[in-house]
């Protein structure tokens, strides 16, 4: 938005609620108000980011390069909205950006600075430059744009380079191809470990480091026995299944919460099947209905064709025994 042109802004408190408010941009904040700031950052698929570089004339940063598009959101908007408007202003670029939430956000003296990460290829030859804000756009790789701001013409956003790194973690969102889905060997039990660090307050039997020692063990057997299933992201630990071919039983399933709702569940599941005997039912345990913990399971095990059966206990925890029948 035009420097010459007065913004208002909502204020919020420091735990993100409006409080009704509004400020003024040219004005100074007052101590304890804070306001919504975006940040936008766009990469195509040769892994280059498209940058601008700044009119000579701005206020803040001038004739320097910049990332994509960044502003502080208006009075009324919602930060999707705020980042929808700043594309089109400075760009003229219309992209859909209402189920879209921030990668992630930076919280500094009097705000919150929502970015987000977004791969798309882009013409820069269509765009419509801002003539009040935007000097030049280019695209420009992580080396480059590293170069640039060691010269002092890039503006120094200290985790540029971190940039690069977390556009590659938001691309696993859409590229599972890079997961891998094999059976576990003893150079993955460490990371088998820590995610257990992350998933083990939904599992009874992992309260205490005796436990994790036990349970570490049994992984251990397991791996050598061939009955446990990992899911790989490099040599990352996203997910795992332990399972006995003796009682044809899925033992222990957890998928890592940032990887979540991306089929890695159903890959781990097939090829645990393949390994056991398909004369007999498979069998898992999992929680009761009524148990928030056990919501995911037990649709993940519906959806799949497991079929409810008797109420048990596990180490005094109430769970309910499903059952997966031949030719389900």
């Amino acid at each position: 938005m035009s420097d010459t042109v007065k913004e208002y802004w909502d204020v919020y408190t420091k735990d993100r609620a409006k409080t009704g408010r509004l400020h003024i941009r040219s004005e100074k904040m007052r101590e304890g108000d804070y306001h919504v700031v975006i940040h936008v950052c766009i990469f195509n698929s040769l892994n280059e980011m498209l940058i601008q570089q700044r009119q000579p004339y701005k206020a803040g940063w001038p004739n320097m390069w910049d990332l994509t598009v960044g502003g502080s959101a208006l009075a009324g908007e919602s930060s999707s909205r705020a980042a929808e408007r700043e594309l089109y202003e400075e760009l003229g670029l219309k992209l859909d950006l209402s189920g879209v939430a921030p990668y992630f956000t930076i919280n500094f003296s009097t705000g919150f600075d929502d970015y987000y990460l977004i791969r798309q290829d882009i013409d820069i030859s269509e765009l419509v430059l801002s003539e009040e804000e935007v000097k030049a756009v280019k695209w420009a790789g992580k080396d480059e744009i590293l170069r640039m701001y060691e010269e002092g013409t890039f503006i120094p956003y200290w985790f540029l380079d971190k940039l690069f790194e977390l556009k590659d973690w938001h691309d696993i969102y859409r590229n599972t191809s890079k997961i891998k889905v094999c059976c576990a060997s003893q150079s993955n039990l460490d990371s088998w470990m820590s995610l257990i660090e992350i998933v083990k307050d939904n599992f009874p039997g992992l309260e205490t480091e005796e436990k994790l020692d036990n349970y570490r063990a049994t992984v251990k057997e397991n791996i050598d026995r061939q009955t446990a299933v990992c899911a790989l992201y490099g040599s990352m630990v996203v997910g795992f299944i332990l399972f006995s071919v003796k009682h044809n039983m899925l033992c222990h399933m957890a998928v890592h919460p940032e990887f979540r709702r991306k089929h890695i569940a159903e890959r781990m599941l097939e090829l645990m099947l393949e390994k056991m005997d398909k004369a007999r039912p498979v069998v898992v345990e999992t929680f009761r209905e009524g148990d928030e913990k056990g919501e995911a399971a037990r649709a993940f095990y519906k959806k799949t064709g497991f079929t409810e059966g008797e109420f048990t206990s596990f180490e005094n925890y109430p769970i309910q025994k499903f059952y997966l029948y031949p030719n389900a």
